[in-house]
């Protein structure tokens, strides 16, 4: 709760030390916004469903964005793929550059799979990429992600 008495988090775990004098410790705590996300999921369909599209990036550093334009940070080069997954079906490949995907400029390897996580499966979206110094727009058909 924050001074004001609004929810700002659920606490998971919590590490204390105790003495004859004071407690003291670390805890950890799921923010409501992602808490109220995944209520709203479990509500809707009785599970949470995540959105997948099957590859694996690292962030474009301040010095690969300067070489590409400034336009490109945020995007993340793709350095992995699910041969059987969405992305690779839709024709991206290692070494491609995401820029956007529908529309939606990227923050970096934790945003775009914060995004992808929560389109539903089924949803069709625009990833534009950057290939050869070229720029492409391929449509990619989002999967469910079923790892545990």
């Amino acid at each position: 709760m924050n001074t004001l008495g609004e929810l700002v988090g659920i606490n998971t775990a919590s590490f204390q030390q105790a003495t004859d004098l004071e407690t003291y410790g670390i805890s950890f705590a799921i923010p409501y916004q992602l808490a109220s996300k995944i209520m709203e999921k479990i509500i809707a369909d009785g599970r949470v469903i995540r959105g997948y599209i099957g590859i694996d990036g690292q962030d474009i550093n301040s010095v690969t964005a300067r070489l590409l334009g400034n336009e490109h940070i945020g995007g993340i080069i793709v350095l992995g793929l699910d041969p059987e997954g969405p992305a690779a079906n839709a024709g991206i490949e290692v070494q491609d550059i995401i820029l956007m995907i529908d529309g939606n400029k990227l923050n970096g390897r934790q945003g775009v799979l914060d995004l992808v996580t929560d389109l539903r499966p089924g949803t069709t979206v625009d990833v534009k990429l950057l290939r050869d110094g070229k720029e492409l727009i391929l449509p990619v058909t989002v999967g469910e992600d079923s790892r545990e």
